[in-house]
Order: structure tokens, then C-alpha cells, then sequence
């Protein structure tokens, strides 16, 4: 089955908006406090998918086989902080689903044009979020030679 990467539209949010929800559910196992689920979670984030289409600073991609949506991801184009100088822009990457931790099959074309993209944009590094207890997601991000450069640590005040 040949996987297509093509740029989102407004009539993939729906799909999208699936796979991140389930994402969100596996993540708030981990971490309940933190990834709880908001009650109007999934509107809201329909809502934010659809602003983004239009936003010039984000590049959202959907892998598609046999017109059914498998992962999708969503790149934003952003400077680094004035204390900090990489040499260019910064694609920061949040959203970043794939169905059945399909990483290699799914999230790898997904990433590789994600970056083509971002490169003829001025983009120079990449930087991906990933919940700690995501093993698929991290044994990916490391096949793809992407090293960790920060933890969150989450508690009770």
C-alpha cells in the first residue's frame, strides 16, 4: 500500500482530529493531570487545525492511503529566543500522530517532507515534542538521529 504526504485541507481536520484524540487519551494514562482532556477538546482543536491552514508560519502534511488519513503533522516555522542563535529558523514540531505507532512506514515520509519544506523556508533545526513515556515515538525520533534536549517535570503545587 503506497502512503501519499500531501498538504492538509479543512476537510482532513475531522481525521485529524481522531488520531490526535487518541493520542490524548493514550498520553493522559500517563500523566492524567497534565493531559487531561479538556470537555470540549475536540472542537476546540478542530477550530485551532482550521486557523492554522491558513497561517503562513505552519505547515500541516497528512499521510494518506487509499484516501484514508494514517498520521498527520503539523511544523511550525519559529525563531529562537534572542539569547540563543541556531543559525535560522527553528521547525518546531507539537502535533505529530500516526495510527498503530506506524513510525517507520507512516511517520518517516511524514517527517522527511515536513523538513524539505521547512528547509526551503529557512528552516535549520528541528525540534519535536514527545511524551517520555512514548517508547514507539522516541526509538523513532532517535532512528531519525533527533537527541533530546529538554524534560518537563509536572507536579502538584
Amino acid at each position: 500500500m503506497k502512503t501519499m504526504i500531501r498538504p492538509a485541507i479543512i476537510a482532513d481536520t475531522k481525521s485529524m482530529v481522531a488520531l490526535s484524540d487518541q493520542k490524548r487519551r493514550e498520553y493522559e494514562k500517563a500523566q492524567p493531570h497534565f493531559w487531561r482532556k479538556a470537555e470540549q477538546a475536540n472542537e476546540t482543536q478542530t477550530a485551532w487545525f482550521e486557523e492554522l491552514l491558513s497561517n503562513a508560519n505552519h505547515i500541516l502534511l497528512v499521510a494518506v492511503d487509499e484516501h484514508y488519513i494514517k498520521g498527520f503533522i503539523i511544523g511550525e516555522l519559529k525563531v529562537a529566543p534572542e539569547v540563543y542563535d541556531p543559525g535560522g529558523l527553528t521547525l518546531m514540531i507539537d502535533d505529530f500522530c500516526v495510527e498503530n505507532s506506524e513510525w517507520d512506514r507512516i511517520g518517516k515520509p511524514l517527517l522527511h517532507v515536513l523538513k524539505q519544506q521547512a528547509k526551503q523556508k529557512g528552516a535549520i533545526q528541528t525540534l519535536v515534542v514527545c511524551g517520555h513515556h512514548d517508547k514507539p515515538k522516541r526509538q523513532f525520533l532517535r532512528s531519525e538521529s533527533l537527541d533530546i534536549a529538554s524534560e518537563w517535570y509536572v507536579g502538584g503545587i
